[in-house]
C-alpha cells in the first residue's frame, strides 16, 4: 500500500493487486453499502491514520475509487463542512478493461485452470453463452497458457457486456481457484 499526501485535506492510496490479495479483498465484492466495502475502507483509513496525520474525525470524507492493473487507487478528500456522519456513498470510476477468451468445452477450461497460478485465476470471471465457456481476464493479467487452451488460440469477439446481459455468470476468481484446487485433488 502506497500513501501519498496530495494536499492538506487530500490523500491518494494505491493498493496493488498483491496488496488486495494480502487483505483478502475481491474488488467485485466492494459494492456500495456492502459490509465488505465498510471493512475494507476502515482498514485503509486506519492505515492512513497510522502513517499520516490525516484524520477523518473532523468532517465529511469523499472516497473516489479507480481500478488499475488489478489494483485500486483511492482518493480520500476531507470536506470543509463540519457535518460529521457516515460515508454516504462511494463512486467507482474507471472501467476494468478485460479480454475475453472462448473455450469450446469444460476440459480445455479445466486444463488451463489446473496449470495457471493463483494470482491470475483470482482476477478471472467465468461466463457461459451459447454452449461455450468464456473467461473475462483483465488485460494486464492474461496468463500465457490461456492462449494454448482457448478456442482457436485467440481472443473472442464477444464482449463482457454481452456476456453479462445475455450469458450466464458462473464464477468469480475465488470460486474458480477453489474449483482448480478441487480438480487437483481429483487428479
Amino acid at each position: 500500500m502506497k500513501i501519498i499526501r496530495l494536499e492538506q485535506d487530500k490523500i491518494k492510496v494505491i493498493l496493488s493487486e498483491s496488496d488486495l490479495m494480502d487483505m483478502n479483498i475481491d474488488i467485485e465484492s466492494l459494492a456500495p453499502n456492502s459490509p465488505e466495502l465498510s471493512v475494507f475502507l476502515r482498514a485503509v483509513i486506519d492505515e492512513v491514520k497510522k502513517e499520516t496525520d490525516f484524520s477523518l474525525e473532523n468532517g465529511q470524507v469523499t472516497v473516489e475509487a479507480t481500478t488499475y492493473c488489478g489494483g485500486i487507487v483511492l482518493m480520500l478528500s476531507k470536506s470543509k463542512l463540519k457535518d460529521k456522519g457516515k460515508i454516504k456513498g462511494v463512486r467507482v470510476s474507471g472501467k476494468k478493461e478485460s479480454t475475453i477468451f472462448e473455450f469450446g468445452d469444460f476440459d480445455d477450461l479445466s486444463g488451463m485452470l489446473l496449470n495457471t497460478e493463483k494470482r491470475y485465476i483470482l482476477a478471472m470471471r467465468l461466463y457461459s453463452y451459447k454452449d461455450r465457456f468464456y473467461l473475462a481476464i483483465p488485460k494486464n493479467s492474461v496468463p500465457f497458457l490461456v492462449y494454448e487452451f482457448s478456442l482457436n488460440n485467440k481472443k473472442s469477439a464477444v464482449s463482457e457486456s454481452v456476456l453479462a446481459e445475455y450469458g450466464s455468470f458462473l464464477a468469480d476468481g475465488n470460486k474458480l481457484f477453489c474449483m482448480a484446487k478441487g480438480l487437483k485433488k481429483i487428479i
